[in-house]
Parts: C-alpha cells; structure tokens; sequence
C-alpha cells in the first residue's frame, strides 16, 4: 500500500475527530476542579455580630505615598492609634477633610466580625 497524501486541513479535521472525546472529558474535569476551589478563592465576607465605641490617642499619621496610585479611592490618612482600653495599636483610615494630628484624642467604632476579626473605623467627631 502506498501512501495518500493528505492535505493540511484533512489531517487536522483528523485530529480532531480522533480528540474530540478526549478534549472535552479534560475540559469537564478541569471545570469541575474550578468549581470545586471557587469558594476558596472567593474572599467571604463575614457579617459584624457586634461594634463596640472606643476611644485612642493618634500617634502616627501618613498619606498615600502616591496620590495617583488611589485614583477613584479618595486620599486618605492612614493614622496609627494606641486604643485606651487594651494599649493595642491599630491602623484606620481617615479622610483628608478631617485631619487629627499626633496626639489628639479621636472615637474609634471596634467592629467584630463573625469569623473572630475585628476592624476598626474612624468616627467624626
């Protein structure tokens, strides 16, 4: 028997009658495994059980080093407080409209979180 030539395009249509099967059994498990890890991936929320007001002393306060990296954002102080109850330090953000300097006495909301965290948010006034 000799051989038959075959064009490009016959022996890819060949190809892919041959793999057809096999590429989309891959294609399955790999959509399986996707979903599979996607809740994972998926950063959950957690709900707020319970928010406490407490207050601290700023001692440390810096801006974006880059304004340009929070375009959309809004600048912001990053302020570091000492809270008076546990003389924990923490780090809060706080808008540019109403600075605090070092030193001064500012009202923090403690937020606990469902999965045991607790974040903090800077109140006005």
């Amino acid at each position: 028997m000799g051989q038959t030539r075959l064009s490009l395009r016959n022996r890819l249509l060949l190809l892919k009658e041959e793999y057809r099967d096999a590429v989309i059994c891959v294609s399955f498990f790999c959509a399986v495994a996707l979903m599979k890890t996607l809740p994972g991936l998926i950063r959950q929320d957690s709900p707020i059980i319970d928010t406490q007001r407490i207050s601290g002393i700023v001692e440390y306060a810096t801006t974006p080093m880059n304004p340009n990296a929070s375009v959309g954002q809004g600048l912001h102080f990053t302020y570091q407080i000492r809270l008076q109850d546990s003389g924990a330090i923490v780090f809060v953000d706080g808008e540019v409209e109403t600075p605090h300097v070092i030193g001064s006495r500012v009202s923090v909301e403690r937020r606990h979180h469902k999965n045991g965290t607790d974040t903090y948010l800077l109140l006005r006034g």
